[in-house]
């Protein structure tokens, strides 16, 4: 009988979990940032014409109250101890709506087009199936949303290729850098180890193995990721609400503060390229 491999020793804790602002900090955090956004979509000047130009900002605005409800979600998470695996898919949710307001907001026409082509390609695909089902004799009751709204090419929408064009958007306009590069890392590390996808890695997260036998546990043995998903998804909404009410002549000089407050010691970085003087001690 050829021996199981032996399991490498358990993961460390989680980049990020242990350097994570507390939990106290973090759900006060929230609900600044989620009720500082919604005072201000209430303003005026947010209140936008439904036309074909300013289509895309109302969207990204979308992008950034449903941004709010997720981080909502994740605070609730951490009070309530959520499964990291509950915890990685909200932050998964939270990181695509992120991408998608920001890449309305910095595409364009572009942008747009793409966006809604993608649910009329959506639209279009159900429908097919659909009447494939009904072909093969299995009849379906389903509740379709209407399409009529949408004179739109069908297009293809995906996330990664939307990371790489905010990338060159925000380089090109030298507001925004690294779009991609936060994709990849988060969304590579959510998928890989804390279960926003069944990989190998989460499953191997259940078993145990020595040189003859393996053993399945009832619950992953992967430390549990909180803190840090919330941690991050606020200052990702920060960034997507600077932008997109500061140029509806709101105030952003608080979810700027809230960035400034999560940072590690050492952080900071002067315009001189020389490390910031730290002021006070984090908590």
């Amino acid at each position: 009988m050829t021996d199981l491999p032996i399991s490498p020793a358990p993961p460390p804790p989680p980049i990020g979990e242990d350097r994570a602002a507390p939990a106290k900090v973090l759900l006060a955090a929230a609900e600044n940032v989620t009720g500082l956004v919604r005072v201000a979509l209430d303003e005026a000047s947010c209140q936008l014409a439904w036309t074909d130009e300013t289509y895309g900002r109302v969207f990204s605005l979308a992008a950034l109250s449903h941004e709010c409800v997720v981080l909502e979600q994740l605070a609730s998470g951490v009070r309530q101890k959520y499964p990291s695996s509950i915890m990685a898919l909200l932050a998964r949710h939270h990181l695509e709506t992120w991408l998608t307001g920001m890449y309305l907001f910095m595409g364009g026409d572009e942008a747009l087009t793409a966006f809604l082509g993608s649910t009329r390609r959506s639209h279009d695909v159900l429908h097919q199936q659909i009447d494939k089902l009904h072909e093969d004799g299995v009849s379906l009751e389903v509740e379709l949303p209407p399409l009529e709204e949408f004179e739109w090419e069908r297009a293809s929408w995906g996330y990664e290729a939307v990371a790489q064009k905010l990338e060159r958007l925000g380089t090109e306009s030298g507001l925004f850098r690294n779009a991609n590069a936060i994709y990849q890392l988060v969304y590579r590390t959510l998928s890989g180890t804390h279960g926003a996808h069944p990989t190998h890695r989460l499953l191997d997260t259940y078993i145990e193995t020595g040189r003859m036998f393996a053993r399945v546990h009832p619950q992953s043995q992967a430390t549990p990721l909180r803190r840090a998903l919330l941690q991050m998804s606020l200052v990702l909404t920060c960034i997507h609400g600077i932008f997109a009410l500061a140029e509806r002549g709101c105030r952003t000089d608080e979810l700027a503060r809230v960035v400034n407050s999560l940072r590690l010691p050492g952080d900071a970085v002067e315009p001189t390229g020389q490390p910031a003087v730290q002021k006070e001690e984090r908590t």
